[in-house]
């Protein structure tokens, strides 16, 4: 039995993504045995969102009418009963239907009078509740096989015909209503099929190339299926599942690997600007909150490639300033620039000059002597130092405050003895070349003092340098 969750707003972090709505009007008639006298939801799909559309009182037969003068944008829509269970239906073209249910088993019971693409889709989702079962079926005796060579081979097979049977109807679906959503839905769904790759003999090592071989096919392959001038896929959870999968782990987790492919994703969604609206907030979104150190890269292309450039025509004044205010903050430490040089006072009043620091690796660590977190972390950096010093390694510490009395104290009691910075003017604009909104802030450089990592912690940058010295 499915839950649902009311949402009754659609905030994609920065930007609302609005979609027209056109004159027409809709009308669903609904009966539910099993409840009466009670409000029910129509409402719709939207990403990972599910949000309200209308509300109906049902009477004390259990029936009620969803009813409005503007048409609804097609797409997966559901109805949620009082308990958050909830059947899907497909909005279209044909908006004039009733359907009817009983609460004892809403997918077995449901009944479409109307509209023909629904009677088909309630088939289909019976039709994989069922593959459903039998392949968790097949799955079971599978791990009960294990040790049974002859057995596996047996469930193997049958788990190649099960396959066989979905993909032949999820073909005959497609194949006989061509412009309906659900040949829209399924197609979005199929997993690309890779070949049968035949490695030469002469090469070494058959699996990583056989690795490689995959990895390119589904790169390339993964989105074909995908009809990005449809607009109806909006208001379904596949568009973004699909390509929230591809960006997120099928493509490897490198800026290299991956903007060149979102600008080929974007072109593809110029069939339709909505699409092309949705998928360009989507992208800046994932990686402007991606964990994975060196994505902001990705964020920045993409900041620069379609917002700044001028081409977002959606976004409101007031928003294009906060991402054009974080690709200027987030551009000058991208991983593999040269760190800006940093020219400030010791703790002595001698000056010293971060790109003349001799070194084969360097930690640039902003801190503050009363913060929580730098209680913990800087006397386990200094462990770090004391234990790599002599392999090569240098830190470089800056104090963000100007507190100069108490940054002295501190030092003489801990006995830090690296090297101990500060700029209480911020002249040197720390903060906006190293992005240093919060403390500690760690990053670490080459000796050609290249940014090399950044924004990890020191137990990871603990790790990093055992690896590298």
């Amino acid at each position: 039995m499915k839950k649902f969750t009311t949402q009754f707003s659609l905030l994609i972090s920065l930007f609302i993504l609005s979609i027209p709505v056109f004159s027409q009007g809709y009308r669903i008639e609904v009966k539910v045995e099993g409840i009466r006298d009670t409000s029910i939801f129509l409402a719709y799909h939207f990403g990972d969102k599910k949000l309200v559309q209308d509300t109906l009182y049902l009477d004390k037969q259990g029936e009620g009418v969803f009813e409005d003068e503007k048409k609804l944008d097609a797409g997966i829509y559901l109805i949620a009963l009082p308990n958050m269970n909830f059947f899907e239906l497909i909005v279209d073209e044909d908006q004039d239907f009733s359907v009817s249910t009983d609460t004892t088993d809403l997918l077995k019971f449901l009944k479409f009078t109307g509209s023909a693409q629904n009677s088909i889709f309630v088939e289909y989702q019976r039709f994989m509740a069922e593959q459903q079962k039998n392949s968790g079926s097949l799955s079971n005796r599978w791990k009960l096989n294990k040790e049974n060579p002859d057995s596996l081979e047996t469930i193997t097979e049958e788990m190649k015909m099960l396959d066989k049977k979905v993909k032949d109807y999820w073909s005959k679906i497609t194949g006989e209503n061509k412009d309906m959503l659900i040949s829209s839905l399924i197609n979005a769904m199929r997993p690309p099929e890779p070949p049968n790759f035949e490695i030469p003999d002469n090469i070494a090592n058959k699996d990583s190339m056989r690795w490689i071989l995959g990895y390119n096919y589904n790169k390339n392959h993964f989105l074909d299926s995908i009809d990005f001038s449809d607009q109806r896929l909006l208001r379904t959870p596949v568009l973004q599942a699909k390509i929230d999968r591809y960006f997120n782990n099928v493509l490897i987790q490198k800026p290299d690997s991956v903007i060149p492919e979102i600008k080929k994703i974007v072109n593809r969604c110029r069939a339709n600007d909505k699409v092309f609206q949705y998928v360009v907030i989507y992208l800046l979104n994932n990686y402007l909150q991606s964990n994975i150190m060196g994505m902001d890269e990705v964020f920045v292309s993409i900041a620069e490639n379609y917002y700044l450039s001028g081409e977002a025509d959606w976004v409101d004044s007031t928003s294009l300033v906060k991402i054009r205010d974080r690709v200027y903050k987030i551009k000058p430490n991208i991983i593999g620039n040269l760190s800006k040089d940093l020219k400030m006072e010791t703790e002595t009043g001698e000056w010293v000059s971060l790109h003349q620091v001799n070194a084969k690796y360097i930690v640039l660590y902003f801190w503050e002597t009363d913060c929580g977190h730098c209680k913990t972390s800087t006397p386990m950096l200094y462990d770090i130092y004391k234990k790599n010093k002599d392999k090569g390694l240098e830190v470089f510490t800056v104090y963000t405050q100007d507190k100069k009395q108490e940054w002295l104290n501190y030092l003489k009691d801990k006995g830090y003895h690296w090297i101990n910075a500060w700029d209480p003017n911020q002249s040197t604009y720390f903060r906006l070349f190293y992005d240093v909104y919060s403390t500690p802030t760690v990053y670490l450089l080459d000796e050609n003092k290249k940014i090399i990592a950044k924004r990890i912690s020191v137990e990871a940058l603990g790790k990093m340098l055992d690896s590298l010295l």
